[in-house]
């Protein structure tokens, strides 16, 4: 039957299109560190959490005093931002994807000092 595979591409495709938006959807908001924020207080903060790929990671922190890197295992491991990505308006969200996300702060011994984070998606 011509035409009859692009039918079936087309409904698969749509199929595929209502299940992201369902799993976007359902996504939640965790502030960084709860309620003490992205800072020195993190004290193993997403230890208790569930995360799901799709929710959003919020950072919220002073301008100039802290920053967000997303870096490697390697990087995270090592306090090192070199090749990460840096954000540092104050108020970053960030999405997660499938796996571990590793964040740190590069200012000064932040990173060495706790604030640092490594968030697993179930």
């Amino acid at each position: 039957m011509p035409g009859g595979n692009k039918v079936t591409i087309f409904a698969l495709a749509m199929m595929l299109c209502i299940l992201l938006q369902t799993s976007i959807s359902n996504a939640d908001t965790f502030p960084a560190g709860g309620t003490n924020g992205w800072g020195f207080s993190m004290n193993d903060w997403p230890n208790d959490k569930i995360f799901k790929v799709g929710d959003v990671i919020e950072f919220k922190y002073p301008t100039g005093i802290h920053n967000v890197v997303q870096v490697s295992k390697a990087g995270f491991d090592s306090c090192d931002g070199t090749g990460g990505q840096v954000f540092s308006s104050g108020d970053d969200k960030i999405t997660l994807a499938q796996g571990t996300t590793y964040f740190i702060c590069s200012i000064g011994q932040h990173c060495a000092n706790g604030v640092k984070a490594a968030v697993t998606t179930k």
